[in-house]
């Protein structure tokens, strides 16, 4: 095996340099560009979770199936819309009495372009894991460095909990989804500097915020105390 001699006497094989270059390479990159280690994370969830979906055969339980019958309800208004008539848009809003509207809303594209079906309902999730990753992470950066931010998003994505979750068909992991972009906002607001940027930041926060409550109420319990 050949090797390069340096000053010192050692050599160094001239085979593995190039490979360690390449690794050392590719993690400065990944270094510099943090985000695409978020937008990885995501994609490899998105793979397992489809993966796990494929081979899952179980029927959904009692919740999960109670908030498939309101996507289909959801699906059917929508793709049968009347969109300048006042009674539609009350039906809408009046469709589900315990609910909020916005998982079922948001389900409705899954449907029209993936078929009707648990799987492609639950699919919407994927969806949400991308507004918490991009949460955790920017919370992270914010309040300390883009290493923090990462690993921040690393360990939502392992939490057997969250995995769980999000092979269901369930208003939780939305709801933390949202809670957590809520208080990103939030954050950010805080912290803006300039009349400008405090404007900006009131308005994604009430957005934001606002989204949350339509996703679940119970949003407000969870964003009481930093609000005040």
């Amino acid at each position: 095996i050949m090797g390069d001699s340096r000053r010192d006497g050692t050599t160094v094989d001239s085979s593995t340099a190039p490979l360690s270059s390449g690794r050392h390479g590719v993690w400065a990159g990944l270094h510099r560009h943090p985000w695409l280690v978020v937008l990885l994370l995501w994609v490899m969830t998105a793979i397992i979770d489809i993966a796990w979906l494929v081979s899952d055969r179980s029927i959904a339980s009692w919740d999960p199936a109670d908030h498939l019958i309101g996507s289909l309800n959801y699906w059917w208004t929508l793709t049968h819309g009347r969109w300048f008539s006042g009674d539609w848009w009350t039906g809408l809003w009046t469709l589900s009495s315990k609910y909020p509207p916005l998982l079922y809303m948001a389900t409705t594209p899954f449907l029209v372009l993936l078929g009707r079906g648990a799987d492609q309902s639950i699919l919407v999730n994927l969806l949400f894991t991308a507004i918490l990753l991009v949460s955790v992470y920017s919370l992270g950066r914010h309040l300390f460095n883009g290493f923090v931010g990462v690993w921040t998003a690393v360990i939502c994505v392992l939490l057997p909990q969250f995995y769980t979750q999000r092979l269901q068909y369930l208003m939780d992991y939305p709801l933390t989804a949202m809670v957590v972009a809520s208080f990103c906002c939030l954050t950010l607001w805080r912290d803006a500097k300039g009349w400008a940027a405090q404007w900006w930041g009131a308005w994604g926060f009430g957005l934001v915020f606002g989204l949350a409550l339509l996703t679940k109420q119970t949003a407000l319990f969870f964003l009481a105390v930093p609000i005040v």
